[in-house]
Parts: structure tokens; C-alpha cells; sequence
């Protein structure tokens, strides 16, 4: 939790101690924890060191809000025991209910719907399927050659960065963590670096490199494969390379020279592992690592990916260390079960393979199609989420609860692996996602022994 004498709201003029208030700014997967809020007058008046997509977002909220809008029940405004009790009988007599979201969410909070999963024999899904399966079995396959940003900035002295923009997306990577930032190893900077972009076109983070090479996304797993051919000394045919690849063949050789003259390369992308087909990342994220592994053989390489707003790779994290398994774990059995495509919430609610749902965040309402939203308006289903979002009139269920990292501390996972702390800075009445899935599980448990005469709690 946050000490309240350092919050934005401990001091009556809005200010701490120190001026400004420490927080974790959780809108790109940088999650830069040197961020300090500033208050006055019950609003945030200044975010020191915040990006340009952090401070638009933090500059004018409140650090006070004492208006906590009540649950709904269809539509109508309902008590919380009333909620509750509602809630709970619909998911006790549940046969195939999914639990969806949680990709902004803390550890703490995934925890307790595993829990809550598990209590009702639910199949749950964390974060993006479309994103977070074809990765994840990639590195079952593969492995992963990786490590923590900390390093990458302190010891890389090539940066690749893959079908991906930072300077855009996560404005602040390159000066904290690869390209401007001095490490330990690195005292200079930027000038020990040698930056190298491959896009489909010129982007903004492409004018700050050194080596920029343009790659269409439909060829891009040609052009892996001859960088692992290159690296490896595979005699190649120029003219069929060009054909392939839609690159010069001149330019791949510097390329894979470049990589393989590095005394520490870190290669950073997107999710999808570059700007292909979206079905296609199952494919990319092995020929990546494939591609890094050889360089191993020569030299160090590592691969880091950029990461997404929220906590989703925390939300993974959270569910394989309760289930063994991420991103979706099915406990229909009575015990954890993963396999790809079929224990898929996300698939579920596609094909209307459930009776019932539970929806943990609005990005999880936000990404689905027309298609799951017309099979979850459908059946009974519960939202635990802002009750600004539209999704709290729509839910049969809807049950209010706070924002993590505005109104809830606890913890986020980077993409890297390293969890940060986040801090609220604005006191709310209302209940936390975590409070909110802990009632739950209460709820049902009651609802069960109940329904069974003679049964005793914890029998």
C-alpha cells in the first residue's frame, strides 16, 4: 500500500513532503517508476517525468473521490448484499463459465480470480489471446534468450529494434533503457550504440538510427530466415535472396555483420514479433528466436519485448505460478488444465461455448468482436469494472470497482519480468477488483453450502 504521508492527498494543500508524490506510470509497457505527481487543490497539477502520453492522462485528475457508484442488477441500482447474493447464484449454477480481462489488473487482484476459477470451475484467460498464445507457445517451443531492460542498458551496445516505433509507443524507452540511456558498461551513451530499425517504412524511431532497413510485412519471415542463413555462413544465391526478401542483398550482409559484431545486442519488438499478418506471430516469434539463438553461437544477443500498457505479462506471471499453465487455464475438471485454442475464454465466448462470464477490466470489452458481444449478451454475465465504461449498463451484473494505479496500489509486472510497485494517489470508496472477486468466491462458497443441507462450511 501507499504511506500516506507520501501521496498527493496526505498533506492539505496537496502536496507532499518532498513536493511530489512517487508513482508508476502504467500507460506503455515501460512502466517508468521514477514519475512524481504533484497536487493542489484536490488535483494533479504537474507529473514530473511523465512522457507525452502519461501527462495528458494525469494532469487534471482528481486525488479525491468520494462518490462510489453503486452496483447494478440489470440495469437497476442495487445493494451490495443484493449484488452479491445475484452474483453468486447465477455463477453457482454455472456449467462452462469464462473469466476474461485482467490484463490491467495487479498480481494480486489475477491471483484471486484464479481463485475464484477455480472455486466455480471456470475456464480463465488473461490479457489478449490474438497476442499472448502465440508467444507464449513459442517460447515453449523455443525458449527465450532474454533478459531485464536494466541489462540492455547497460550492456548493449547494438539495439535492433523490430517492427516497432518506440519513440511513438513507449516514449521514454530510449532514453531510460536502450538507446540514449548510460549504463554501467555503456558511459557514454549514444555515441557507444549502434541503433538499427527494420520497418516497413521511415518511422520516427527510425531517424534516430544508424542502420534503418525497410522490409515489407508480408516478407518478413524471408528475411529472418536469411539472416539466420547469413549468420550461420549458409552459401545463398544473391538473386533469389532479393527476390525473397525485397531487400538488396548488400544490405542483408551489413545487417547481419552489424549483429554479429556486437559485444551485447538486445533485439526489442511489439507483441506480434513484427508487422505481419496478425495470424501469423506463431510463426515470427520462433523465427526471432531462432534468429537470436544463432547469434549466440558468435557473440551475446538477447531478445526483450517492448510490452503493452496494463500488466499483462503480470497477469501471466500471476496465473502460471496459481495454475502452471498461461495465458488460459481451464479448472472445468476440477484441476488446471491448458491447451491451446480450446482452453481459450476468448475462444469460448467466439464459438458461445459458456452459459456464463465474468469480465474483469473494460480493455477485455474494448477487444472483443461483435460476435462474442452478442453471445455474452446472451447469457448471464457480470462486469467488474469502471462504472464509467459502457459496459456497466450492459452487464447482467455490473459491480463497481477502482482503477489500478489511480485509485489501488498493488503490484505490476514488465515485460521483462521485474515487478514495480503502483501507487494510488486518489482516495475512492470504492472497492478494489481484488475486494470485489474475494467477495465472490465468499459469496458462491455460501451459496453452495446452502444449497446443500447438512454440509458445513469448509467440509
Amino acid at each position: 500500500m501507499v504511506d500516506e504521508g507520501t501521496r498527493p492527498t496526505g498533506d492539505p494543500s496537496g502536496r507532499s513532503a518532498t513536493g511530489g508524490a512517487p508513482y508508476t506510470c502504467t500507460f506503455c509497457g515501460c512502466l517508468c517508476d521514477d514519475v512524481e505527481l504533484v497536487a493542489d487543490a484536490g488535483r494533479i497539477v504537474e507529473a514530473r517525468n511523465a512522457c507525452a502520453i502519461g501527462r495528458p492522462r494525469l494532469i487534471g485528475l482528481s486525488t479525491v473521490d468520494d462518490a462510489a457508484a453503486p452496483p447494478r442488477i440489470r440495469g437497476r441500482e442495487a445493494t451490495v448484499d443484493e449484488a452479491l447474493a445475484e452474483a453468486a447464484r447465477i455463477l453457482a449454477g454455472s456449467r462452462a463459465p469464462v473469466i476474461v480481462g485482467l490484463d490491467r489488473s495487479t498480481n494480486e487482484t489475477v491471483r484471486k480470480a484464479v481463485a475464484l476459477a477455480d472455486r466455480i470451475g471456470a475456464a480463465i484467460e488473461v490479457g489478449d489471446a490474438a497476442t499472448a498464445w502465440p508467444r507464449i507457445a513459442a517460447m515453449q517451443r523455443r525458449g527465450a534468450v532474454g533478459a531485464t531492460l536494466g541489462e540492455v542498458k547497460n550492456r548493449a551496445d547494438v539495439v535492433v529494434f523490430w517492427g516497432a516505433d518506440p519513440v511513438a509507443t513507449h516514449p521514454r524507452h530510449l532514453s531510460r533503457y536502450s538507446v540514449d540511456a548510460r549504463g554501467r558498461f555503456l558511459t557514454e551513451g549514444r555515441a557507444e550504440r549502434r541503433v538499427v530499425v527494420i520497418d516497413r517504412e521511415k518511422t520516427r524511431t527510425a531517424e534516430r538510427a544508424d542502420l534503418f532497413l525497410e522490409v515489407q510485412p508480408d516478407r518478413e519471415l524471408d528475411v529472418l530466415s536469411v539472416l539466420r542463413a547469413l549468420v550461420r555462413e549458409v552459401p545463398l544465391d544473391p538473386r533469389r535472396v532479393e527476390t525473397a526478401t525485397g531487400c538488396s542483398f548488400a544490405s542483408l550482409q551489413e545487417l547481419a555483420e552489424l549483429l554479429q559484431g556486437a559485444v551485447y545486442g538486445a533485439w526489442l519488438m511489439g507483441s506480434l514479433a513484427g508487422r505481419g499478418p496478425i495470424e501469423r506471430p506463431e510463426a515470427r516469434h520462433p523465427a526471432v528466436t531462432g534468429l537470436v539463438r544463432e547469434l549466440n553461437r558468435k557473440t551475446k544477443f538477447v531478445v526483450v519485448g517492448l510490452g503493452g500498457p496494463g500488466n499483462a505479462h503480470g497477469a501471466e506471471a500471476a496465473l502460471a505460478w496459481q495454475s502452471g499453465f498461461a495465458p488460459g487455464v481451464d479448472f472445468g475438471a476440477g484441476f488446471p488444465e491448458s491447451l491451446p485454442g480450446e482452453t481459450s475464454a476468448a475462444g469460448r465466448l467466439e464459438r458461445g461455448e459458456f452459459d456464463r462470464a465474468v469480465v474483469i477490466g473494460a480493455s477485455a470489452l474494448d477487444r472483443m468482436t461483435d460476435a462474442a458481444r452478442g453471445r455474452l449478451a446472451a447469457v448471464p454475465w457480470l462486469f467488474v469494472g469502471d462504472p464509467g465504461h459502457e459496459g456497466f449498463t450492459q452487464a447482467s451484473i455490473a459491480l463497481p470497482a477502482g482503477t489500478p494505479g489511480v485509485d489501488e496500489s498493488g503490484t505490476f509486472t514488465r515485460v521483462d519480468g521485474v515487478s514495480l510497485p503502483i501507487r494510488a494517489f486518489q482516495s475512492s470508496r470504492a472497492r478494489t477488483e481484488g475486494a470485489w472477486l474475494d467477495a465472490l468466491r465468499e459469496a458462491v462458497e455460501n451459496q453452495t453450502t446452502a444449497a446443500t443441507p447438512g454440509m458445513e462450511a469448509g467440509s
